[in-house]
């Protein structure tokens, strides 16, 4: 979750004369281009062939006749575009939806005997451990066997978030020395109102409404009771969700309050997880294989499932299917920010640029073979004219008569929600983080600090005019302030309005449950936030219904605009490709950012053109 500070910017640029013709105006330009083309001559043979080695895999190299699927858990599961990071462990990372389809296509094939996977301490976000457990259990109803191994869930470090995907398995494997680190969900919020009193920074916001708390970390130093009751509501729901679905699972577990319990006197070593049926075996990954071989047969070979993936497809893959309705994916996976959508094809990192998404819509709309749309969300949230930018779009999509679903992944809050309250279906999981239907918006006071390092600022503007709006390096005036204010108030009313328009409702019965607070999936759907349950099955099926097909007609999923592989994007960064025009949805999302600390100040400097923002509370929730 985003906790940064976007402010405008307080001081223009001065103006300094420069030489007509120095070294490094003349001669450097040229290095870099000459740089920048040997470069591009090298990526060029592999950024051209990383888009047709999957097209060339697929169907020319066999799946084995009898194979044990591997699936590693200890990389996480991410959302779109990220999956395709270069910075990955056992081959690139998967989406929640390669796993599902997968898994899916996997179920049906007799040459898959097994389901093997490595599951230990990496940090899923609770829906996308749901989407998984889900995966998990619908591929075992085909009666193949699926196994657990974990060197440790945790180290050091709660593990319940793996855990309670392995308890989908049919066999739990732990290796010795191992422990099963239990703990109930919980929860982390940081607070600097005293430490940048220290620094001479003082803190002018204004929030709608009580619950909107991402501004408490610079306000408060300690947790305000709003921000707790919402904090405390999101932790029960989310650990209630996950409970019912492993002692319905693992029923060795026992019932509710037992395993609440297990919860609460955790961690465990391996031995005691052994005793008390947390695990099944204990043993090294080698018995484990043996125990998995017996199951699927001696001559089963090994195979990650993102190498079945690329060679076997699923019943859902538009480039090689020729019958079913055509659905548009566009993905909306990070801070929600104008301009064009980025990508860091090294470490996977994402944001949505409201150019991008609505560029792709549009080209859904216009797209005779698309039917329907899926907006898949995972976002904090971000600047409200952006997330504005998008929901007309959407709203536009439905008007043309293309029913648009959003499906949530982790978290659709604040911007998240905005995005998606104009879709004509939403489903989240129900540990989905969403709802945070409100807006702050403000300032760091600086004035201290520069008179701390003795550093003045003078103001100089047309007329005898108020700048304390703008500048950090005063306070806001009464009437600035009341400008602030009402900007505030006008921004959440209409936020709430729009929800209740979206959502079929009146205001009256929106504004109690807006006001800033997040919801777990499981909460926003008992106050009509969100209308289902589930991950993908869930979101495809409101497809299938929106569109009045039977439940099992198949659909040919189209993402918008088409991921590139992380070479093809390196590529479209050095030769700075934007497009043909801004109706190219393609191009549109050609802007790359190379390394993080890069793409994040590329954003803030993009958010600094919008003081007022929508971002989540500040909370890490540990799982």
């Amino acid at each position: 979750m985003s906790d940064d500070v976007i402010s405008a910017p307080t001081d223009a640029p001065a103006l300094l004369p420069v030489p007509a013709t120095t070294a490094s105006s003349t001669i450097a330009p040229k290095k870099r281009r000459w740089g920048l083309g040997l470069l591009i001559l090298f990526l060029l043979p592999v950024g051209l062939c990383a888009p047709l080695c999957v097209v060339a895999a697929r169907g020319n190299v066999a799946v084995p006749d009898a194979v044990i699927l591997e699936l590693d858990l200890e990389q996480a599961i991410v959302e779109g575009a990220a999956a395709g990071g270069l910075l990955g462990g056992n081959g690139p990372r998967m989406s929640s939806r390669d796993v599902v389809l997968s898994l899916q296509a996997a179920a049906k094939d007799p040459r898959v005997k097994a389901l093997y996977a490595r599951i230990g301490g990496a940090g899923h976000g609770l829906a996308t451990a749901m989407e998984v457990r889900d995966a998990v259990l619908a591929f075992k109803k085909s009666g193949k066997p699926t196994v657990a191994f974990s060197e440790s869930f945790g180290e050091m470090s709660p593990g319940t978030g793996g855990y309670f995907i392995a308890t989908a398995f049919d066999e739990v494997w732990l290796q010795p020395a191992g422990a099963v680190s239990l703990s109930p969900l919980s929860g982390e919020a940081m607070f600097a109102r005293d430490g940048l009193a220290k620094l001479g920074v003082e803190p002018a916001f204004a929030a709608r409404k009580e619950f909107k708390n991402a501004v408490n970390t610079f306000t408060e130093q300690d947790l305000t009771a709003p921000h707790k009751e919402a904090m405390s509501a999101l932790l029960t729901s989310a650990q209630q969700a996950m409970v019912e679905a492993m002692v319905r699972d693992r029923s060795v577990l026992g019932d509710a309050a037992a395993l609440t319990a297990l919860l609460n006197s955790g961690p465990f070593t391996d031995s005691d997880a052994l005793r008390m049926h947390l695990v099944d075996k204990l043993g090294y990954r080698d018995e484990a294989m043996s125990s998995v071989h017996a199951k699927a047969g001696a001559t089963s070979k090994l195979l990650w499932l993102h190498k079945y993936l690329e060679r076997e497809g699923t019943a859902y893959d538009d480039e090689v299917n020729n019958s079913g309705a055509v659905v548009a994916v566009i993905t909306a996976v990070g801070q929600i920010h104008r301009g064009t959508s980025t990508n860091d094809p090294l470490s996977g990192t994402n944001t949505v640029g409201s150019d991008t998404v609505a560029a792709a819509l549009r080209h859904a709309v216009d797209d005779k073979d698309i039917t329907a749309i899926v907006l898949r969300i995972d976002s904090p949230g971000g600047s409200v004219v952006a997330s504005e930018t998008i929901a007309h779009e959407v709203q536009r999509a439905h008007a043309a008569g293309k029913p648009v679903i959003a499906s949530m992944a982790n978290v659709a809050g604040s911007g998240g929600y905005y995005i998606a309250m104009f879709a004509d279906v939403i489903v989240a999981q129900p540990g989905t983080i969403t709802g945070s239907i409100g807006v702050y918006a403000g300032k760091m006071i600086t004035t201290k600090l520069w008179q701390q390092l003795g550093i003045n600022y003078e103001t100089i503007a047309v007329g005898d005019v108020d700048t304390s709006f703008f500048s950090t390096d005063m306070p806001y005036s009464e009437a600035a302030r009341a400008r602030l204010d009402g900007m505030v108030d006008g921004i959440y009313t209409s936020f709430v309005t729009k929800v209740a328009s979206g959502r079929h409702k009146r205001f009256d019965e929106v504004e109690p449950v807006a006001r800033g607070r997040i919801w777990s999936g499981r909460d926003a759907v008992a106050r009509g936030l969100v209308d289902e349950l589930g991950g993908w099955p869930v979101t495809l099926d409101a497809v299938r219904t929106a569109l009045k097909l039977p439940t099992d007609a198949p659909l040919r999923l189209r993402d918008v605009p088409a991921e590139k592989p992380p070479l093809a994007l390196l590529l479209s960064m050095l030769k700075g490709d934007g497009g043909d025009s801004s109706e190219d949805h393609d191009g549109s999302n050609a802007h790359v950012a190379v390394d993080v600390g890069g793409m994040q100040r590329v954003l803030r400097a993009q958010l600094a053109a919008d003081p007022v923002v929508m971002l989540m509370p500040t909370m890490a929730v540990l799982p």
